[in-house]
């Protein structure tokens, strides 16, 4: 794992969108959004970072080592033992999802200062705030959020509760504020190619801004934010065209980079099994054949305390090059999204078994199925998600799955609709590990593979239920103590790894 100075990195690649802002000096200063202080082009680069992680030993400590849990990928290292997947990680790696997050956010104070918080360029930093410390609740609950100011993310912690209302609210508000810019300037691209997602568009940022307030609103059962959001003149992410994709550029996929030339990470066999027993034409874009035998697809178990690295080499690896974007949000869930709340009876636009279904045909068209082959797995009602079996390091490794939940809408079975919109939401968001883990804590599906080991277990009691949260950062308990009690105290549980978050099935 190798470490890059982030801050130059951000001048590197804000330097490259500068001469595009030049071009339109002159319409930028008279646009009555625009800043006057600071380029923008070299502050906001750096804060798309922790929206999804490319830098490779970010993506490792976080979006692969914490997004284990949600049974897309396996680590095949071990590192001295210490684990997220066993449930044991060390005090230092545990603070890394938090501290790493906000000291990329870092900028954001420059920004408000030069906006004085308001403008689109004010919107792309809220934006930016709000997407990358969703997901720091998302693993740890109440966070510093509404108070962060003066230079400083050490301050008060909102309460769970109010940590997503407030990121909803920064999300709509940004949402709105870019939609009427892009309405005003169409030709405007603020950000250019600084910009490795949208390119400076802010009609898709604005469409972004929504989709993750939607994400939000049904992970904390907010009806009326996620109807609102559906009727919002900016929109939502609609057709695979509008995906928010990062491209990972010279640094390219760190994905590919931890399976191929590290050996660090493999497919988890909940994957496998699942779209093995679907019969799913998306396998091929998304593992690579076993070299434990070339005619399969062959998933790792997750969670085991100690094994050979080089015996686990032959197990199935992610299909991507260097060059593969990674994806932020897709039209598919927010059809998934939209499909859970018509299932509870919310205004989202359509039916319920209409969102479904046009997820799957969405993420299956973004992997190039033909039509035929989508129809015919839509009305499947026969096929249901495989046990691991025959594992090839023996049968110790294997897993007697129980669901017998198939992809046919039942218009008569609400709770098996639901965890069939779970499960293919799931299916689809691949490789988004810790959507994957926060959805499973929420709902309970899809039936993942528990880990083989438990080295935690004074905390960790239900294997199949797994860990629940990340504990708070050490750094928080000894830097930001009072603030960090308070926010222990509003958990509704000890500071610890089994302490569920408000939103997740307790049961």
């Amino acid at each position: 794992m190798k470490h890059i100075n982030k801050m130059v990195l951000s001048v590197v690649l804000g330097a490259s969108a500068l001469t595009a802002c030049t071009d339109n000096f002159e319409k930028y200063n008279s646009d009555p959004y625009a800043i006057y202080k600071a380029d923008p082009s070299v502050l906001l680069p750096a804060m798309i970072e922790p929206v999804m992680y490319v830098q490779q030993n970010n993506s490792q400590m976080i979006d692969q080592m914490v997004g284990a849990l949600g049974g897309y990928m396996t680590c095949s290292n071990r590192w001295g033992g210490q684990n997220f997947d066993t449930y044991n990680a060390s005090d230092g790696w545990n603070a890394i999802p938090f501290n790493t997050t906000y000291e990329n956010l870092v900028n954001i104070f420059d920004v408000e200062k030069a906006t004085n918080k308001a403008g689109h360029y004010y919107a792309m930093a809220l934006l930016l705030k709000a997407s990358a410390l969703m997901r720091v609740a998302d693993c740890y609950g109440g966070i510093p959020y509404s108070s962060v100011a003066n230079n400083s993310f050490r301050t008060g912690y909102d309460t769970p509760e109010e940590t997503y209302k407030n990121i909803i609210a920064d999300l709509r508000q940004s949402a709105t504020i870019l939609y009427q810019y892009s309405v005003a300037y169409p030709a405007s691209r603020p950000l250019g190619n600084a910009d490795p997602i949208y390119q400076g568009d802010y009609a898709m940022w604005a469409r972004l801004a929504n989709s993750l307030a939607l994400r939000a609103a049904i992970r904390t059962d907010d009806r009326q934010a996620a109807e609102e959001v559906c009727e919002s003149p900016a929109g939502l992410i609609e057709n695979n065209s509008q995906n928010a994709l990062v491209d990972p550029g010279v640094q390219g996929n760190p994905y590919q980079l931890a399976s191929a030339s590290w050996g660090d990470l493999r497919i988890s066999s909940s994957i496998v099994d699942y779209m093995q027993g679907y019969n799913d034409p998306r396998m091929e874009s998304y593992f690579t054949k076993s070299s434990f035998d070339a005619t399969r697809y062959i998933g790792m178990r997750s969670g085991e305390a100690g094994f050979d690295k080089a015996l686990v080499s032959g197990y199935s690896q992610i299909n991507a090059t260097a060059s593969t974007k990674m994806p932020v949000c897709l039209a598919a869930e927010v059809c998934f999204l939209r499909a859970e709340g018509a299932l509870k009876g919310w205004n989202m636009g359509g039916s319920a078994q209409e969102f479904y279904e046009r997820g799957i045909r969405l993420s299956m068209e973004q992997y190039g199925v033909d039509a035929t082959t989508i129809e015919a797995y839509i009305v499947d009602d026969t096929h249901t998600p495989e046990g691991h079996a025959n594992d090839p390091r023996g049968s110790k490794y294997n897993y007697n799955r129980q669901t017998k939940v198939k992809v046919k809408w039942d218009a008569d079975n609400s709770q098996q609709n639901m965890e069939r919109i779970i499960t293919q939401k799931w299916i689809a968001n691949f490789p988004l590990g810790l959507e994957a883990w926060a959805e499973y804590r929420r709902t309970g599906y899809p039936e993942l593979a528990p880990a083989i080991s438990n080295m935690n277990q004074s905390v960790i009691t239900d294997m199949q239920r797994g860990m629940r949260r990340l504990r708070y950062p050490y750094t928080e308990r000894d830097l930001n103590r009072e603030n960090y009690d308070k926010a222990v105290q509003q958990l509704g549980g000890p500071d610890n790894e089994a302490t569920d978050l408000f939103w997740a099935k307790k049961k």
